[in-house]
């Protein structure tokens, strides 16, 4: 078991060193973001335990069993602006309650959940408008063409 927590620890050692964001999804649906600036040490405990320790001292701790995944991302989504935007591909509000404007898109709107699941097809309009009032809180991706962008979906 050392061995392996070793090996996962060295791996992601790489991807936290570039990273901006860390998100913490658990099964049951919620989702945690931490800014990458306000993260000291990111630790797997023998007791099967992940701990996000803070700068300031706190530390978040989170049972392996009950976490679904562990993505760090190069864009800071723990404080995304009021609107995201792609090339030519707008989408705001970002985060966002009810329902997000993409305007840009061409084809199809597809949003993913954070685990891959396509959750979402829109036909692209010159404002497209999606509905994410039935959507659990947490981060989605949306694409279309050749524009992705990360949305957050809040209560």
């Amino acid at each position: 078991m050392k061995k392996v927590i070793l090996i996962i620890s060295s791996l992601l050692a790489s991807c936290f060193v570039s990273a901006a964001s860390l998100v913490v999804a658990a099964l049951d649906g919620t989702t945690q973001v931490y800014d990458m600036a306000s993260v000291s040490k990111l630790d797997f405990t023998s007791s099967g335990n992940l701990s996000v320790v803070k700068s300031d001292g706190t530390a978040d701790v989170k049972s392996l069993s009950v976490t679904r995944k562990v993505v760090f991302s190069a864009e800071n989504v723990a404080t995304s602006a009021a609107e995201s935007s792609v090339g030519s591909l707008k989408v705001y509000p970002n985060p966002a309650k009810y329902e997000i404007t993409v305007e840009g898109a061409e084809g199809d709107v597809f949003l993913f959940a954070s685990n891959g699941n396509l959750v979402s097809t829109t036909k692209a309009e010159a404002k497209t408008v999606v509905n994410l009032s039935a959507l659990a809180d947490g981060v989605y991706v949306l694409r279309c063409g050749n524009g992705a962008a990360r949305i957050i979906k809040t209560k």
